[in-house]
């Protein structure tokens, strides 16, 4: 799991980068997405079945000399459908994101503020008082 995070974290970055975003969606599919197992993520049946979409329509042209089949494919994807794939990789990526951090809840402590401290200096109030005001 940690592998597929990281490979959609690395291809979030590379469609934030410059460029034109089919030239962005390429770079992100071919070097961080084309061989991932999503299977294996627990992902929501819609955005597997999203993937899967993604993943056929990128192997749908015919390439040119000289030119892979991936890049064939995105070059001839409609500006929607590169849009709409870029963001379903970014939406990929949210989700084990947030997986994650539910897995490993934030400690619940109460941690003094520098405004807080610096109230309770002035009118000499503790700071458990202005805490809970």
């Amino acid at each position: 799991m940690d592998g597929l995070k990281r490979e959609l974290e690395l291809a979030v970055v590379t469609l934030s980068g410059a460029g034109t975003l089919k030239d962005r969606l390429c770079l992100a599919y071919i070097n961080h997405l084309q061989d991932l197992n999503l299977e294996l993520a627990d992902l929501p049946i819609e955005l597997e079945r999203e993937y899967a979409q993604m993943s056929s329509a990128m192997h749908q042209a015919c390439a040119l000399p000289g030119e892979n089949v991936v890049r064939a494919s995105i070059r001839k994807l409609s500006n929607a459908d590169a849009e709409r794939f870029a963001s379903l990789i970014v939406r990929l990526f949210s989700v084990l994101a947030t997986e994650r951090l539910a897995v490993r809840p934030l400690p619940s402590r109460r941690v003094a503020t520098p405004l807080t401290a610096l109230l309770s200096a002035d009118t000499g109030i503790g700071t458990e008082a202005v805490a809970h005001r």
